[in-house]
């Protein structure tokens, strides 16, 4: 299931560079807490860290679905779904396999938006209040990924 997952990923973004990986996927995301934690601190209803834990959920959500989208995309394109579809494999490992690596990618990229963002926006956010968003990042990255292979 991993195996396969890794093998996949790796063959169908063989295209992307470091500076698109940076660009689309740390960088955006990144602005868009900027600018939704400016205007958010008009009207005072939340704090800064409802804003950024919304955004680190949507961050990892938004990469899973582009990334289960390009996938199941590239498949069609490469012509390698229908070997996909119609393998003897059970259904649930061979695409949680697939799935794996765009869950811990988008997993990676909520990680690093709620850490540069807290960082810049000058938030503390203690040490033990990382574990807590962690089952909504999970299930929001691997909800999104199936979500995105259902495309």
């Amino acid at each position: 299931m991993v195996v396969g997952g890794a093998i996949s990923h790796r063959a169908l973004f063989n295209w992307a560079t470091p500076p698109m990986f940076v660009g689309t996927l740390l960088v955006g995301p990144l602005l868009q807490v900027f600018f939704f934690v400016h205007p958010g601190r008009e009207p005072g209803v939340a704090d800064d860290r409802f804003h950024l834990v919304g955004n680190a959920v949507l961050a990892a959500s938004a990469s899973c679905v582009y990334g289960g989208t390009m996938a199941v995309a590239d498949e069609r394109r490469y012509g390698t779904l229908g070997a996909v579809l119609f393998s003897l494999r059970h259904r649930v490992p061979l695409w949680a396999g697939r799935a794996l690596p765009y869950v811990l990618n988008g997993l990676f990229v909520s990680a690093f938006v709620l850490t540069a963002a807290a960082l810049v926006l000058g938030l503390p956010v203690p040490a033990g209040a990382l574990p807590r968003p962690a089952p909504v990042l999970l299930v929001a990255a691997g909800a999104c990924s199936a979500f995105g292979r259902a495309g």
